[in-house]
């Protein structure tokens, strides 16, 4: 018993009680600091993890890294496969100047510590410009101006493409701040060839003209990236599945250019016009019998002193940035013309080729309305066969007969052999040709047109209405760039095709067309190997900024088909604005292209010779051209 009267069992009792309470207060207070600093520590982690400190988020990088995989931009072959346009994988030079500043002023100090000038002679701009430029080929000075320039700044291009020289230059050096972008380079293996009609990308490898611009919907790849968890030293930790979009790669695009073909009408344009001094030159090889598109080569030439016809200021950027002027640009055809125009009046039965065209003997024609139509230089002034007026191209009758026809069968028969209607096959700038409204169709445009005037048409729609007389059923072809995915080249293709040539019509054409090459003003395109059928054409000039025609400049063409009984190409050739001095003629200076087009691409082609020529005197050698 204590003196309070409190037992000692009493006693231990209560300060056991009392420990027990002490014991659970500071067990309260141990899991409340607990909570409290695990709640906070989860605070903390999502205040680093959303809105961390700036210079804490630098000094750990970055640990989200964001990765673009390139895409494939898609190839354009020919017809037999061979790439015309493909991507290579390249390199852009790019630079962090704030870095390369940053590290040049640290390894300076670094240095001081053994050499006592690396402060006060530290210009890491300078110093990385003179290293880069042996490497960029350029001037140091122009790089420092650039690197100042753009000092702050994180990210700065020094080079958009550079070749495998200059990469392993640069990885030798090693400079702080300058890295290597991997980056698509577009190539084009047949070079020059074709680049009228291929075109060429950007840096943003998007397409800027022809076919890359026509087509670049289907060449565009999309690019895949990917994002990925990276620790403290940039180690990739995780990367989740939703976190990697792959790439899709461009559709290959399959012309109906066969690179042999146009390397053979490339090669004899540019002789010629080179032969003539001409302004420039156009041909295209059509298959007639599915509308392929073998071969279009389009040359301009500048010329020191002339007062150009025709100019074209993207092809001095660059030459595939040019306008096609196989499709944009129209011309007068001339005398080609009567070819068509000859076989709808013989169609219509207003002649029939050994009809006599009755004209005055040694004098021009006068229409009913005035107008006097003359003959080339040197034609006599008389009355010839209707098949004669086409062999000899001869005005006079050809405007006779051409104004038997009404207006409307005249007006009828230019749009069916689709003058003034674009073939619309994907090349931008298309020009549908000039064709007189019928509103202000007079008399004398029906006397023009009959001859190849007041009528401005394009070289494609040319090829394409002259196919109908290389085809057995007298139907034009309609003309193809591009070939469908897994068809053949061997397919016709006739979507679109209308009959404009009755059988027996055709057989006439043709037989006539034949004589033209054989005795007519076409004879420069006879060949050893191949019988052709074509129409020579030469139309005069006229220059932009005059009025009229400027009777010293011509546009010469010679238009085509071989061989005679069952056709397979069409060839056609315009030189424009050859030097008169050393010839002008289309009979002259476009039916021997056309002539050796023609023999090259049937031999590549495989088809069989039709005839073999003995060689001929110098006096039968003595042509008629026109």
């Amino acid at each position: 018993m204590t003196a309070n009267g409190t037992s000692e069992l009493d006693s231990a009792a209560i300060a056991c009680n009392n420990q027990s309470l002490r014991t659970r207060r500071w067990a309260r207070a141990l899991v409340a600091c607990t909570a409290i600093a695990l709640t906070l520590t989860v605070v903390r982690v999502i205040q680093l993890k959303l809105v961390p400190n700036a210079k804490l988020d630098q000094a750990a990088g970055r640990r989200v890294s964001e990765h673009k995989e390139l895409a494939q931009r898609g190839e354009v072959l020919d017809q037999r496969g061979r790439p015309l346009a493909m991507s290579l994988v390249g390199y852009k030079l790019y630079c962090d100047p704030a870095f390369i500043y940053e590290s040049g002023w640290a390894n300076a100090k670094k240095s001081s510590k053994t050499d006592q000038n690396a402060v006060a002679e530290c210009d890491p701009f300078r110093d990385a410009a003179i290293a880069l430029a042996p490497v960029l080929r350029q001037a140091p000075q122009a790089i420092d101006e650039l690197l100042k320039k753009n000092a702050e700044r994180r990210y700065v291009v020094l080079a958009q493409e550079i070749d495998e020289a200059q990469v392993d230059a640069l990885r030798q050096l090693d400079i702080d701040g300058v890295a290597l972008e991997t980056r698509l380079v577009r190539d084009y293996p047949s070079g020059a060839l074709a680049n009228q009609l291929i075109g060429k990308v950007g840096f943003e490898h998007t397409g800027q003209a022809g076919v890359e611009f026509s087509f670049n919907k289907e060449l565009a790849p999309v690019d895949g990236h990917v994002k990925a968890l990276r620790d403290a030293f940039g180690r990739t930790l995780w990367i989740n599945r939703e976190d990697y979009v792959p790439g899709d790669d461009g559709q290959d695009v399959r012309l109906s250019i066969d690179l042999a073909v146009q390397e053979i009408a490339e090669r004899h344009l540019d002789r010629a016009v080179k032969e003539y001094n001409a302004g420039g030159g156009r041909v295209i090889v059509l298959d007639s019998c599915n509308g392929d598109i073998l071969a279009m080569a389009d040359f301009l030439q500048d010329r020191p002193g002339w007062k150009e016809a025709t100019h074209d200021p993207s092809r001095k950027i660059h030459p595939s940035l040019g306008r096609n002027r196989n499709f944009t640009d129209p011309y007068e055809p001339g005398s080609t013309m009567k070819s068509f125009v000859w076989a709808r009046a013989t169609q219509l039965g207003l002649a029939k080729p050994t009809d006599i065209i009755q004209m005055p003997v040694g004098s021009p024609v006068v229409t009913p309305f005035g107008r006097v139509i003359h003959n080339a230089a040197g034609d006599p002034y008389k009355s010839y066969s209707w098949k004669d007026v086409l062999v000899h191209s001869v005005n006079t009758g050809m405007v006779t007969v051409g104004l038997r026809m009404s207006h409307t069968q005249m007006q009828e028969m230019v749009r069916d052999f689709g003058f003034g209607t674009k073939v619309a096959i994907g090349i931008p700038g298309e020009s549908a040709g000039i064709v007189t409204p019928a509103a202000r169709w007079t008399g004398y445009t029906q006397s023009s047109v009959s001859f190849g005037h007041e009528i401005a048409v394009t070289p494609i729609q040319m090829v394409r209405a002259f196919s109908a007389f290389a085809r057995p059923d007298g139907t034009m072809v309609a003309p193809r760039l591009v070939l469908p995915r897994g068809t053949s080249t061997s397919e016709n293709w006739l979507p679109g095709s209308k009959r404009v040539i009755d059988a027996n019509v055709l057989v006439e054409a043709k037989d006539a067309m034949s004589s033209v090459v054989e005795t007519g003003t076409g004879r420069k395109a006879q060949s050893d190997k191949y019988r052709m059928y074509g129409k020579t054409g030469t139309a005069e000039l006229s220059i932009p900024g005059t009025k009229g025609y400027d009777r010293s400049r011509y546009t010469a063409s010679f238009l085509a088909a071989a061989p005679l009984e069952t056709s397979r190409i069409v060839v056609l050739c315009v030189i424009d604005d050859p030097d008169k001095k050393k010839g002008h003629f289309g009979g002259m200076i476009a039916a021997p292209v056309v002539r050796d087009v023609v023999n090259e691409t049937l031999e590549y082609l495989g088809v069989p010779y039709d005839q073999i020529l003995e060689k001929r005197s110098k006096s039968s050698s003595k042509v008629a051209t026109r």
